[in-house]
């Protein structure tokens, strides 16, 4: 009988080899082991039933859902979740797979969220693999009593737990005026860490409904211009319609990673577990995301939209 572990270690590797085409070798380097152990391990996920014409975890729910949403838009991978009788189950099966996804890539970005605090905090509870790299936030500190939108103190955890550098923004995300944010963005820090935006490997965003709780300044920030518009979501507190058109504010003078930036990550993987299906699929129309984590009742809503 396979340890939890054990067997989040034959999916990886099983993913890393049969879905993404790496040779035994590559796949060796980049998980810091000798090539004979990758080869045991990948017959060991066979005997195990995981590798059996297609990948599977025991934590994964239908993979044609999976590979329906990524025909419709044109994701690289995800996971669909079964629908779980509690949300932490299915956080556990997110940092269980984002283990895999996320922890090889060597400079990772976090955007904010609950679910994404909670499974960050897990994530870093599997970190057995310490490689050079850093961790970014990606979005500045709300007023806010929870974790998620501690983004400095999330990426710092993390980066412990994996022997990374963490990357601080230090700053509000929603300054009272465009001086202000300008004056941030005028510092040396600032500037750096723009740098390593730009240098992107990987970005994990969780995606939520509008209107949301928290709220996230938006009256102050949009006026009515989100209700107008009929904002469906929103991600790093970007608002878009259900066409994926982003919803601009005249006092929106939020200070995080500019969206032109952000496109240039090549992995950028929504965190959708507690969204609705117009947000998910609102963003997933905005062509950022390559990667989404989702349960298998909201996979099926977004297929039928």
């Amino acid at each position: 009988m396979l340890s939890g572990k054990e067997r989040t270690d034959l999916v990886n590797v099983a993913r890393l080899y049969y879905e993404q085409g790496l040779t035994q070798d590559q796949v060796a380097r980049r998980i810091g082991v000798s090539r004979p152990l990758v080869s045991k391990m990948l017959a060991r996920a066979r005997e195990a039933g995981i590798v059996h014409i297609e990948i599977r975890a025991a934590d994964e729910g239908d993979a044609a859902l999976l590979t329906a949403l990524q025909a419709k838009y044109a994701l690289a991978g995800g996971l669909v979740l079964p629908q779980q009788t509690a949300a932490e189950q299915s956080v556990q099966a997110a940092a269980a797979y984002l283990a895999g996804e996320l922890l090889y890539e060597r400079s990772i970005g976090l955007g904010w969220g609950y679910l994404l605090g909670e499974s960050v905090a897990l994530l870093a509870q599997q970190c057995v693999r310490r490689q050079p790299g850093a961790v970014l936030p990606l979005i500045g500190r709300a007023h806010i009593p929870n974790k998620g939108y501690r983004v400095d103190e999330l990426a710092e955890m993390l980066a412990a737990a994996c022997g990374r550098q963490a990357w601080r923004l230090a700053a509000p995300a929603f300054p009272g005026s465009m001086e202000e944010r300008q004056q941030l963005e005028a510092t040396t820090a600032y500037a750096e860490l723009a740098a390593m935006w730009r240098k992107m490997d990987a970005a994990l965003v969780e995606i939520r409904d509008f209107p949301s709780v928290p709220d996230e300044a938006t009256a102050t920030r949009f006026g009515d211009s989100l209700k107008r518009q009929h904002a469906v979501g929103s991600f790093l507190s970007y608002y878009y319609n259900d066409r994926g058109e982003f919803i601009s504010g005249e006092h929106d003078f939020a200070v995080r990673i500019p969206l032109g930036t952000l496109r240039r990550c090549p992995k950028i993987i929504g965190l959708a577990l507690g969204a609705a299906p117009a947000a998910i699929a609102g963003a997933l129309q905005t062509g950022l995301f390559t990667h989404l984590l989702v349960t298998e009742s909201m996979a099926r809503k977004i297929l039928e939209q």
